[in-house]
């Protein structure tokens, strides 16, 4: 019983963090389908710099939700 809730959390763990990264993806203007380069070897490397890389802000394809329009 212990073990279904353990893998349960690690479920939820996994998901919050596929979210936080595809969100971080789409901030630097990428698609959210690279995270699945972390699947290849050493892909995860390029998922790194791609999270270390600086907010864009210019509006993506995703809205402008971090920069709200000055008026």
């Amino acid at each position: 019983m212990i073990q279904i809730i353990i893998y349960l959390l690690i479920i939820w763990i996994l998901l919050g963090l596929l979210g936080f990264t595809i969100r971080r993806l789409h901030d630097t203007d990428h698609t959210g389908w690279w995270y699945w380069i972390s699947v290849i070897p050493f892909g995860y490397l390029f998922l790194l710099y791609f999270m270390v890389l600086p907010t864009v802000e210019k509006p993506v394809r995703w809205g402008s939700y971090l920069f709200k329009e000055k008026k």
